[in-house]
């Protein structure tokens, strides 16, 4: 049935529901990373859990709703540590692996997959899934779709609730989701194997990273309780945003266990062994391959300036700050913002959510239209302040240190009037909490 055939039967007073409440959220990022086996679920996203529970308790039997889940919500590159690379090839040993990480993402955040399951057998529920970059091989392999309404049920009219899509519009609320990452050159990526930088950033450094470090330490003789206490700090370096902060973050770390009294009497300090294992992982021969395709260098060019930059002091910092201002188009509302004032001036969406830069907000687009941001569900570590522009922000600034917040935004958009008099009602709730 078209669209327009289904609007016209609600104008006829068919329509199975009364009241229509639709709920937008992006980047919870859940993983299959490890936690304590003592607690019940993952506490670093008990609160998206708590968020779902909440929308199942004051659900009416009379009710539609649509649960929009704008990107990012599995992290796929956050949890991919195979030797096989996911644009190294295109085939169905991709497509098994991506399966199974899948189902082990599902399986470690059991507790929320419990509500998404409670949702659909709410008859008139609707899972509405965007693309995001973290999740991107979703679209890739639309065989992974089915991996997941299989996870979520065993019934076909519940799984047929759950729906994949690159963008979501609703007439009857006026709005318009999109993720948001292809704004942003940093996490777009032009063809299917050419991946973007994003993506090798978070595969071939982000997660492999910690392991050589920890490697190098045992071998060097470092006690098992120091192991411990920096594997769980080391593992922060996941909720860096923007990843161009890699490389000061890395410094930074390096720095406080520079004068630690465990490196007497050691081959290799602590921060030397960190920044090998930078120059380690740069030297790989899929970095390298990657590299030396996108930036043209022949082998040898590129193993050389690595060697070379990273004995220079101080060169980390350097790399954030200048790679910061390069790619934070990604990583500011203010060109989200732009994107959704065309949209609106060029098709006239009233209310326009975007997600991806894990900063929620809002800002008018006119008098009755607004652009929204729903932030992240993942802890934040950054560097940034907000300035007077309240879409743009101050990288890097000397005076603001590192900071661990959760920052999340929920969109609730709730419509009972289907005259066409009265505009859905909207509300954009944030959350904020400091994490230790």
């Amino acid at each position: 049935m078209s669209a327009s055939n289904h609007e016209h039967l609600e104008s006829q007073h068919m329509r199975p529901y009364e009241r229509l409440k639709a709920y937008v959220v992006s980047d919870v990022h859940l993983n299959n990373h490890p936690y304590d086996p003592a607690e019940p679920e993952n506490p670093r996203r008990k609160n998206f859990r708590v968020f779902l529970t909440q929308v199942n308790e004051t659900l009416r039997p009379t009710d539609k709703v649509q649960l929009i889940l704008n990107g990012d919500i599995l992290d796929i590159t956050g949890s991919w540590f195979e030797d096989l690379m996911p644009w190294d090839r295109d085939d169905e040993d991709v497509g098994n692996i991506l399966a199974s990480l899948l189902v082990s993402i599902m399986e470690n955040n059991l507790a929320t997959f419990d509500e998404f399951r409670r949702l659909l057998r709410h008859p008139n529920a609707e899972i509405i899934y965007i693309y995001g970059n973290h999740d991107g091989l979703l679209q890739r392999y639309p065989a992974s779709h089915e991996v997941i309404r299989n996870f979520l049920s065993p019934h076909p009219a519940e799984q047929a609730r759950v729906h994949f899509v690159e963008s979501f519009a609703s007439e009857a609320l006026d709005l318009y989701v999109t993720h948001g990452h292809l704004l942003d050159p940093f996490n777009h990526a032009d063809s299917r194997m050419q991946p973007a930088l994003g993506d090798v950033v978070n595969l071939l450094i982000v997660n492999r990273f910690v392991e050589r470090v920890l490697e190098r330490m045992k071998a060097q003789g470092y006690s098992e309780s120091l192991i411990r206490k920096l594997h769980n700090s080391l593992h922060d370096i996941e909720y860096l945003r923007p990843l161009s902060l890699v490389p000061v973050w890395i410094q930074n770390t390096a720095h406080q266990y520079h004068s630690h009294p465990e490196n007497v009497g050691k081959g290799k300090a602590i921060d030397a062994i960190m920044i090998e294992s930078v120059s380690e992982i740069l030297r790989d021969p899929q970095m390298v391959r990657f590299m030396t395709r996108r930036l043209h260098f022949p082998k040898g060019v590129w193993e050389l300036l690595v060697s070379v930059t990273l004995r220079i002091p101080a060169i980390l910092p350097l790399i954030s700050f200048v790679t910061s201002k390069v790619v934070r188009r990604g990583h500011s509302n203010k060109y989200q913002y732009k994107a959704a004032q065309r949209l609106h001036s060029e098709q006239g969406y009233r209310l326009i959510a975007f997600g991806h830069t894990h900063i929620p907000g809002v800002l008018p687009l006119s008098q009755s239209a607004y652009y929204f941001n729903t932030g992240s569900w993942k802890p934040v570590i950054n560097l940034f302040k907000y300035s007077k522009d309240p879409v743009e922000l101050e990288y890097l600034n000397p005076d603001v240190q590192f900071n661990k917040v959760e920052r999340c935004g929920i969109l609730r958009i709730e419509k009972t009037d289907f005259s066409g008099q009265t505009p859905a009602e909207f509300a954009l709730q944030t959350i904020q909490s400091g994490l230790s």
